[in-house]
């Protein structure tokens, strides 16, 4: 990839479920975006990629309103959209960090703990605020206590 832009977008029922559709296009509700500086996207591809970031536990609304799209000459190859509310994040290409916990097999498998831990939840929710996006975290939330 070249270029990391994160997206304020108004995802969940009747909304976008991702911040790229399946048709390659960007969600149509993006209210905002701000291009990543080099600093943050190593940090932010180092965080998607370390088992600590994960292990928490979810909800099950999936209301994204973060994306994050990596482009590479313009084109898009990877995107990851989250859902603070609920503690989860899905990504257009697997990550094996992610899967912690696994219970049964085959297509009955599944991972427990596949949620953002409250250090990752903390440096997304950073970049939510500097860069004044909605949906922060908000006071009390049950994942950061």
């Amino acid at each position: 990839f070249d270029k990391v832009v994160m997206y304020d977008f108004e995802g969940g029922k009747d909304a976008d479920l991702s911040i790229i559709d399946e048709k390659g296009r960007l969600a149509k509700s993006v209210k905002k975006q701000k291009q990543l500086d080099g600093t943050t996207i190593k940090k932010l591809t180092s965080m998607l990629g370390d088992k600590r970031s994960y292990g928490a536990a979810t909800a099950f609304c999936f209301d994204p309103h973060v994306g994050f799209v990596y482009y590479l000459k313009g084109k898009v190859v990877a995107h990851i959209s989250i859902c603070l509310d609920c503690n989860r994040l899905h990504s257009s290409i697997d990550i094996p960090a992610q899967k912690q916990g696994k219970v049964g097999e085959g297509n009955e498998a599944y991972y427990i703990g596949d949620g953002l831990s409250k250090s990752f939840r903390k440096f997304i929710n950073t970049l939510l605020q500097k860069n004044q996006f909605s949906h922060q975290i908000k006071k009390g939330s049950s994942f950061d206590e």
